[in-house]
């Protein structure tokens, strides 16, 4: 969700989950690479929205059962909703320690972490079952406790330098 750009279509999505069969997700915009100190205190939007459009609404909502697969993402359903909604939120409430994430970028790298500039190249390896495995493994043992953008909310300075690249150089 970005404030200004799409921050006013959380109820169309919400009022779509009424009458189809979806799960739609609601992402907090995530301070990545240098554009971060440049538009991300501006474009924040928190999950806390969200709810915020369901009570201006009058709509209730319950919470569902977490699912194996699902991620980090946090599942809600509207009262009498065929479908449901999802909050991924970095920012308001990190969710490191549970994530189960790894991407691999355009150019065949792999990070275990979104924000991290940590990353090893898998392209060179992808046929040779045994070091794709290792390194799949590796990036799993390289799974931070903490990504940057809870300490840039926390005002915190990190010990690992940031990742460089774009979301759509990431994958994201």
């Amino acid at each position: 969700m970005i404030h200004g750009q799409n921050d006013n279509e959380i109820i169309d999505f919400l009022r779509y989950t009424l009458d189809h069969p979806v799960n739609v997700r609601f992402i907090e915009f995530m301070p990545i690479s240098e554009e971060k100190n440049q538009i991300w205190q501006r474009d924040y939007v928190g999950v806390d929205k969200v709810f915020d459009v369901c009570h201006e609404q009058g709509w209730s909502y319950k919470a569902l059962p977490h699912l194996k697969g699902n991620g980090p993402s946090e599942n809600f359903q509207l009262e009498n909703a065929q479908g449901s909604f999802g909050l991924i939120h970095p920012i308001s409430c990190n969710f490191c320690e549970s994530c189960n994430r790894l991407r691999i970028t355009a150019d065949g790298c792999i990070k275990s972490c979104l924000n991290w500039d940590d990353e090893a190249n898998i392209r060179d390896v992808i046929y040779e079952p045994e070091h794709f495995a290792a390194k799949i493994q590796a990036a799993l043992d390289l799974k931070p406790e903490n990504h940057e953008m809870a300490l840039v909310e926390q005002e915190k300075v990190a010990d690992k330098k940031p990742t460089w690249r774009h979301m759509s150089q990431i994958g994201g």
